[in-house]
């Protein structure tokens, strides 16, 4: 803009030297023409001359102050040019820079900050897609075996996930997808992968239990794991209630208890719960039975009712914990200010509090 204003100027300027040359061209003119009558004199004529070569050398230095304001507005054409240019490039560039995900998600483990510069293959951030969260679980080889199909394939077995929040349950309904490669140096067993279908309350690095179905097994029975020995033997009750020792084969292991599969022989009889060093083959007993000993002691509660210092104490906790998630929270308090409380939740609470 500047360099045009000067182009116009100097054609301005270069008007007004022309048309002063053009008036001491007229008043050379007029003193020629009074010096051929006898009326004027040579120095007038030679001061007129002067004048008029003088305003044609101010002509010619405008004329070349004009070249030089446009030579001056080529050059701000070029780099106006070559700006755009430069910033054609630097569009170009940042095109091919920014990076889009196919997805929108959480950002996680964040290492770039305003002004920082960013190096060619640095990862700056991970991005985390709440909405497909997949949870890794380790098996052993023979509960890996237990799972495969006929065609020794791994089944999209349906899964439970279970995350416990001051307890709480959080569950979520799962899919198996798929197993690791190969099993990874100083590991056993084999790594499976299920694949969240409800995500809400879970975030990524959650600790959870997940409980998978194995297939279904014939012709068993459950036992307390204390009524089996290490040799998988078992003490039944024979004839004049006197012990008898059997074999049996253990099949699975699961909590406190342990799955067998005995001789179709047994079927039906009783069986030691609890062995003991005092107790042998060929010991006559006094068996106890659950039914008829009255010795059991009462089920705990499920729930209980809490005073109201106590339930402001809790909701008041767990209003003011950050950690947990909002869903979660909200069922939480919708629990506590009913008339039972799950003594579960209430315990872990108050164990959290230190109370």
């Amino acid at each position: 803009a500047e360099a045009e204003a000067a182009v116009e100027l100097a054609r301005e300027d270069v008007e007004a030297a022309r048309t002063q040359a053009e008036l001491r061209d007229r008043a050379l003119i007029r003193q020629q023409d009074l010096l051929e009558r006898g009326v004027g004199s040579a120095a007038t004529v030679e001061t007129a001359e002067l004048a008029a070569a003088s305003a044609h050398q101010a002509v010619l230095s405008r004329r070349q102050a004009l070249a030089q304001a446009e030579a001056q507005l080529d050059q701000a054409g070029t780099a106006l040019e070559r700006r755009r240019i430069a910033l054609a490039e630097a569009e170009r560039v940042l095109a091919e820079t920014e990076l889009r995900a196919e997805f929108a998600g959480v950002l996680a483990d964040v290492t770039v900050v305003q002004g920082r510069l960013v190096n060619r293959n640095e990862q700056v951030a991970t991005l985390i897609d709440a909405q497909a969260l997949e949870v890794s679980f380790r098996v052993s080889t023979a509960q890996y075996a237990r799972l495969l199909d006929e065609d020794g394939r791994l089944p999209r077995a349906d899964v439970t996930v279970v995350l416990d929040v001051l307890g709480v349950d959080v569950t979520a309904p799962a899919r198996l997808t798929r197993e690791s490669g190969a099993v990874e140096e100083g590991q056993s067993g084999r790594l499976l992968f299920a694949e969240l279908l409800e995500t809400r309350g879970f975030r990524a690095g959650d600790f959870v239990t997940v409980r998978l179905q194995e297939p279904e097994l014939q012709g068993v029975a459950i036992l307390p794991a204390t009524a089996l020995d290490a040799e998988s033997r078992l003490l039944v009750l024979g004839e004049e209630d006197r012990l008898e020792e059997v074999q049996v084969t253990l099949l699975r292991r699961q909590g406190d208890n342990v799955i067998i599969r005995a001789p179709p022989h047994l079927e039906g009889v009783e069986v030691v719960s609890a062995r003991s060093p005092s107790l042998g083959a060929g010991i006559r007993v006094n068996p106890l039975r659950p039914a008829q000993d009255g010795a059991e002691a009462p089920a705990e509660p499920d729930t209980i009712a809490l005073d109201p210092e106590r339930r402001a104490r809790l909701i008041a906790f767990v209003e003011g914990n950050g950690f947990i998630p909002t869903d979660v929270k909200e069922r939480m308090l919708r629990q506590l200010r009913e008339d039972e409380v799950p003594l579960r939740m209430v315990n872990r609470l108050e164990s959290r509090m230190g109370g």
